[in-house]
């Protein structure tokens, strides 16, 4: 148990006393919906945050309650413990998590239409500013401001993310950043030199290093118990990511809105994605997008796949899983142009109906702090938004894996972001599909494929429909 806060709550716009209340999650079922024609109760969710800085005392007993709704159960995970934690440092506030089944994202659609939103919601960040556009969330700058909180003490990325036309629209608790899993094991046996680096930016490791050590590891392709050099693209991450380091800045779409132009569709964008596919349809060197003999995770934790592209949470599935059947690593991804990478934002919201907004701030904001921060870091759920907090928590212990765990965090300080829209998801919902079916199974080249949607992708960024 982290040790409790000294401090009360942080003077906050649209305060709220608190009465004394049970220092525990409390968890409901969530009906709200069923009366308004979405019945069923919600599956179950994550949540906390707390302040940073001195506060004010309350003298109202009236005891806040904050809603809070999240895509996933809590129990047994971090956020449980950084949930109970909060209550305890701040036990005026009770907490209720609301179970929610599948189709969560048509749920918080249908609460944020109908003005019953919850207090918090966990939300995709790649939908932040399509909500934003349309009015539905709380502008948070004012409750940063008086939080004190400071853009210096985070990771810039992370920071700057929800920020749109002077305004603060979303909270990040916390990236997972993406790298490379490397089956050390594999490559010695194939008497190759496995990818180890200490640095992020290593000299070399350039992408023609990736590809030959990739090729050189593949055997059996077209068998069914193949054992393949690599997996990208089935981690969506991969398009920003190998946009970037291979020389289209702006990566997926550009950062002009009016319009904004679908910048992958380009032929520096198509040659850079069409170099990942080919590892599979010329190369035989990367598992392909339809194989049927398992995931890229299974396989890798079968000890069938050399470099798997994924985010820092894999880590944990592998100490459960792989243990020491092999050794196993992290690397960094390999350099073109440039070496980035897209993580995955843990991020949260405030809609700008929430009953208890300051109540919701608290809470967010305590999931960020160095003591809420502290516990993700310690179990390895995703790297803290400080800076500090991830340089003193986010450190491998003797004996753990992966034995160079500082090369997420050297990733998480190397984050490129997509230059998000109000049509963004619908533009997706347009290219992906038609890629996985005729570009990544090799039935078409990208650029057949891309030059036939470009339109409908123009006017889905544009929400032309």
């Amino acid at each position: 148990m982290i040790d409790q806060l000294t401090a009360g709550r942080t003077a906050l716009p649209q305060g709220a006393g608190r009465a004394p209340g049970a220092a525990h999650v409390t968890r409901r079922v969530f009906t709200r919906l069923a009366g308004k024609g979405m019945a069923g109760a919600m599956g179950a969710a994550a949540l906390a945050a707390c302040d940073v800085g001195k506060s004010q005392e309350t003298t109202t007993t009236q005891q806040q309650v904050v809603e809070f709704m999240n895509w996933g159960d809590i129990q047994a995970t971090p956020f449980e413990t950084v949930v109970n934690d909060f209550q305890i440092k701040f036990p005026k506030i009770r907490v209720d998590v609301m179970p929610v089944p599948p189709g969560y994202e048509d749920k918080m659609r249908a609460m944020l239409a109908a003005g019953t939103p919850a207090d918090i919601h966990r939300v995709n960040d790649d939908y932040v500013r399509g909500y934003t556009e349309k009015g539905q969330l709380l502008d948070l700058m004012p409750y940063l401001k008086a939080s004190k909180i400071r853009r210096e003490d985070f990771y810039e990325f992370v920071y700057d993310f929800p920020i749109h036309q002077g305004k603060y629209w979303a909270w990040n608790v916390g990236n997972s950043p993406r790298l490379l899993f490397v089956n050390v094991t594999l490559f010695k046996n194939m008497g190759v030199q496995p990818p180890l680096f200490d640095k992020w930016d290593p000299p070399g490791w350039t992408w023609e290093d990736f590809v030959e050590a990739a090729r050189r590891v593949t055997v059996g392709f077209d068998t069914e118990q193949a054992q393949f050099g690599t997996s990208i693209y089935d981690d969506t991450g991969y398009e920003q990511t190998f946009l970037v380091n291979f020389g289209v800045a702006e990566g997926i779409y550009s950062k002009e809105t009016n319009p904004q132009r679908w910048t992958m569709g380009t032929p520096q964008g198509i040659d850079a994605l069409q170099q990942v596919i080919d590892l599979t349809c010329k190369l035989k060197a990367q598992r392909p997008y339809d194989f049927r003999g398992g995931s890229s995770a299974a396989l890798f934790q079968q000890g069938r796949l050399a470099m798997r592209f994924s985010t820092s949470g894999f880590a944990n599935s592998l100490n459960r899983t792989v243990k020491d059947s092999f050794e196993w690593d992290v690397a960094p991804v390999p350099k073109k142009v440039a070496r980035r990478t897209e993580g995955s934002l843990i991020t949260f919201c405030v809609p700008k109906e929430a009953k208890n907004p300051s109540g919701a701030w608290d809470l967010l904001n305590y999931m960020a702090s160095d003591d809420g921060g502290r516990v993700f870091a310690e179990v390895r759920e995703f790297v803290p938004p400080r800076k500090a907090t991830a340089e003193k928590y986010y450190k491998a212990r003797p004996g753990e894996k992966p034995e160079r765990l500082h090369l997420v965090v050297g990733g998480n300080a190397a984050q490129t972001s997509v230059n998000f829209a109000a049509g963004t998801e619908r533009a997706r919902n347009i290219y992906r599909p038609e890629f996985n079916r005729r570009a990544y199974t090799c039935q078409e080249s990208l650029k057949t494929v891309a030059d036939s949607l470009h339109k409908a992708v123009d006017d889905g960024l544009a929400d032309r429909y």
